[in-house]
């Protein structure tokens, strides 16, 4: 081929892979991929993932319109409302309650994309959303289970950086009627964000001030009425926010139980206790932060994944594993280097600054030192992530197990590979070298998730065991049942609330207590029926405790890994 065919050839193939056609080809893998998964019906639900599913019937039929999760006063119930939407549509199901999530991701991806190109560049932004299209088996049951937080944090995330540096890049000038509109966009994410999960804090606190910063800038410019559209956002992302807090005293507030939540720690701790500060940073570095972004693919590839995901067998992964150690203390490296590369910019002057920039105009100069200030929120967001979930009990105890409250992480991908773009520590060729290999691994683990992903996909059988128990039980006339927490949500869901469940612990002195219902009406169906069976996995302490009660018994069998207990009258058990 002669020179001038190739060089033809190689234009024509940039034409057609423009960055345009590369974003829309990966977000149709992103879709495939999740979409496939989902029809898989993996990963598992659990009777969190149920509770939304029963709070979207039940806005669907127009029966209750909660503002929060059943059960607690946080943790925004956005998701329901969407899956509602599709349930008017299509009827209720596991697949239809994970569309949204699809969905939401899937704008992320997009708004990601948008913001990272603006900062970075399209290179960075392309490898970000790439990664990004891929995942580990944990990542995958984030971004698909319904269990609320994940999506908001990160759409909201993403959202609010994007606006603010628009704000910030356009201070001084631009369409005014655009920055008021972008003022009420970046006010109602901010408060539809904090009502859905307060993950979304970190995003807040560092993109209102990058809005200082355009404020204390250009104090003369500001548009007309910017300061009420931004109220009119604030205020009306507020209203779900509002409508449950007013009524109530300050100890039934959704603020009072994040403060709860935040001092005590998460789900899955079972009561355990942190061993302090110094163990929960450790934890952070050595465990969560592989398990957030993916590395858990290459460190247990065999192992289950983390609950909640693998919650049937309640296995956590080790702490002291060196793959993990090192995945996390690259990403502390990178993160550091982007930090230290944001400043150094920042204090540049005329020559110090890129040939581009130092001889553009005034408005070229301000827009570059704006996304710096940009790069510098996104990584600050992530800092305060990390720190804030380091600082409470929850890596101390389980740090692979809740990493979702540092989902937040994945908002800096572009700022945290972009150091990787930088290198010339010896020569052009070498910079390749070290960013190709470091990509390329990070995406050959990534791809292996995937793989394991859709392995355990293909392996498990659904919810099909799920609803072959609802049939037998109620093929047997059962359908007022007590059972765990694990599985009284999710039946109650998969029925449609043909089964009506409450959940029973155990109690002091070889008994059984009453247990934590999120919607106290299924607890008063169920203790209204004196037939009321017992279903409990097989081998679960509980299962003991029936059979040394004084309790009569019609019947008991063994069924798909459960034992189910039905009394010929009324037994004192549910106490």
């Amino acid at each position: 081929m002669r020179p001038r065919d190739l060089l033809r050839f190689r234009a024509a193939i940039a034409t057609r892979l423009s960055p345009a056609v590369v974003l829309v080809l990966l977000l149709s893998a992103a879709a495939a991929v999740r979409f496939t998964l989902l029809a898989l019906e993996w990963p598992a639900s659990n009777s969190d993932e149920g509770t939304f599913g029963l709070m979207a019937i039940h806005i669907a039929e127009g029966r209750h319109f909660p503002d929060f999760m059943y059960g607690q006063a946080y943790m925004g119930s956005a998701e329901s409302y969407l899956a509602a939407a599709v349930f008017w549509l299509s009827g209720p199901s596991l697949v239809a309650l994970r569309v949204p999530m699809v969905l939401m991701y899937l704008v992320f991806l997009l708004v990601m994309y948008v913001l990272a190109r603006r900062l970075y560049g399209s290179g960075v932004a392309l490898v970000s959303v790439g990664l990004l299209t891929l995942g580990s088996r944990e990542l995958y049951g984030h971004q698909l289970v319904t269990q609320g937080a994940i999506p908001e944090t990160l759409l909201a995330g993403s959202i609010l950086l994007l606006l603010s540096h628009r704000l910030l890049e356009t201070a001084g000038g631009g369409n005014s009627a655009r920055r008021r509109w972008m003022l009420a966009g970046w006010g109602l994410a901010v408060t539809l964000g904090l009502w859905s999960t307060l993950l979304v804090a970190p995003f807040v606190l560092t993109s209102g001030v990058l809005l200082w910063l355009a404020r204390r800038r250009h104090r003369g410019s500001a548009p007309r009425g910017g300061g009420w559209a931004m109220a009119g956002g604030l205020l009306v992302g507020a209203l779900p926010w509002l409508a449950h807090d007013l009524p109530r005293p300050f100890a039934e507030t959704s603020v009072a139980a994040l403060i709860e939540l935040y001092t005590h720690g998460g789900t899955g701790l079972n009561g355990a206790r942190s061993a302090g500060l110094v163990s929960q940073v450790t934890n952070t570095v050595t465990t969560s932060l592989a398990y957030v972004t993916g590395g858990s693919a290459v460190a247990h590839p065999h192992s289950p994944p983390a609950w909640p995901f693998g919650f049937s067998g309640s296995w956590r992964p080790p702490t002291d594993d060196a793959i993990t150690t090192g995945w996390g203390a690259f990403l502390i490296l990178l993160w550091t280097a982007g930090v230290i590369g944001v400043l150094r910019a920042l204090r540049r002057r005329g020559a110090a600054l890129p040939d581009a920039v130092a001889d553009g105009s005034a408005g070229t100069r301000r827009r570059h030192r704006s996304q710096l200030y940009g790069r510098f929120a996104m990584l600050i967001s992530a800092g305060l992530t990390t720190a804030a979930f380091a600082a409470s009990p929850t890596p101390g105890v389980a740090p692979a197990n809740n990493v979702r409250y540092l989902i937040g992480v994945l908002v800096a991908t572009p700022a945290v590979i972009a150091p990787l773009w930088a290198l010339r520590p010896a020569g052009p060729r070498f910079a390749r070298v070290v960013r190709l290999g470091a990509l390329g691994l990070v995406a050959v683990t990534l791809a292996l998730g995937t793989v394991q992903a859709f392995r355990d996909a293909s392996r498990g059988p659904g919810e099909a065991a799920s609803r072959e128990l609802i049939r037998a039980l109620q093929h047997n006339g059962v359908n007022r049942i007590y059972s765990g927490y694990l599985d009284c949500g999710r039946l109650l869901f998969i029925s449609r609330e043909q089964l009506v469940c409450a959940v029973l612990f155990e109690g002091p002195g070889d008994s059984l207590r009453t247990g934590f219902d999120r919607h106290l009406p299924y607890r008063a169906t169920v203790h209204a029926d004196p037939r009321a069976a017992y279903v409990f996995r097989s081998g679960d302490p509980r299962n003991g405790i029936l059979a040394r009660s004084a309790c009569r018994w019609e019947s008991r069998w063994h069924l798909l890994g459960y034992e189910v207990w039905q009394p010929a009258e009324r037994c004192g058990m549910s106490t």
